[in-house]
């Protein structure tokens, strides 16, 4: 079994102050940043290992979009491949 992760919790404000701090904790230490407003629990920060084995698990697609167009148009479709499950 593995051990809990840890789970920070902040207003959008404190976080768009202190973004490289949430990406850090994604990014080197596997620990999300759940985003609130007013109070309630609305977006997260979770490292790319994570949410790249959540669209695997879930059989989901992700579609790359170019954010500078005026209107953000899709620039390609990439399908997250099934892991094989490891030998124990």
């Amino acid at each position: 079994m593995t051990a809990p992760k840890k789970e920070h919790q902040e207003k959008i404000a404190d976080v768009r102050n202190s973004l490289a701090d949430a990406i850090e904790r994604a990014r080197y230490f596997d620990e999300t940043t759940v985003m609130t407003s007013r109070g309630k629990r609305v977006a997260v920060i979770v490292g790319m290992d994570f949410y790249e084995r959540a669209l695997e698990a879930l059989d989901e697609q992700r579609v790359l979009v170019e954010v500078d167009a005026p209107e953000p148009t899709p620039k390609r479709v990439v399908r997250v491949p099934r892991r094989k499950p490891a030998d124990d």
